[in-house]
């Protein structure tokens, strides 16, 4: 747990606050207390994530992923996240019919088979690309930014 001192330096707050906090915002005070263990646990977290990556084999193609980039799916939750297929599916169900269908049905097929661990990691993947409003996706940036995800015919360069 952080002291009142700790807490003041690292976050920025007058200690006079945080006595107010303690009485008035008694979860914020806590958390703030806890600041440490949240940020080690956040830590540890990502670093579990970040290893059980290495391990995804899926099949994804390029075609699919700039199909998922460009969809205006958004999750709040993990629930939305594990649902994500059927999401996908209702946001996109008047493109289910056109030359395209095979590859969106394609693509909510392999995603249906995912676990929730790597839906979520696929879908923070696609969140933090979109993050950065890029003119034009690559397929090397792709490549980068999924090379779990893609298929053995996707994930080498052509180049």
């Amino acid at each position: 747990m952080l002291s009142n001192r700790e807490i003041s330096q690292n976050f920025e707050v007058q200690i006079s606050t945080l006595y107010n906090w303690r009485k008035t915002k008694p979860k914020l005070y806590r958390y703030l207390r806890n600041a440490d263990f949240n940020f080690e646990q956040s830590k540890e977290i990502n670093i579990l994530l970040k290893r059980f990556a290495q391990e995804i084999q899926c099949d994804l193609s390029i075609p699919e992923i700039r199909l998922f980039i460009g969809s205006k799916f958004e999750a709040k939750s993990i629930d939305e996240i594990e649902a994500m297929h059927r999401g996908l599916l209702q946001l996109h169900h008047k493109e289910l019919t056109g030359e395209e269908a095979p590859l969106y049905f394609s693509f909510y097929e392999k995603v249906a088979r995912m676990n929730i661990i790597e839906k979520y990691i696929l879908y923070k993947r696609v969140h933090n690309l979109r993050a950065e409003k890029r003119e034009e996706v690559s397929d090397d940036l792709i490549r980068e930014y999924f090379e779990e995800f893609l298929g053995s015919d996707e994930a080498v360069s052509d180049s």
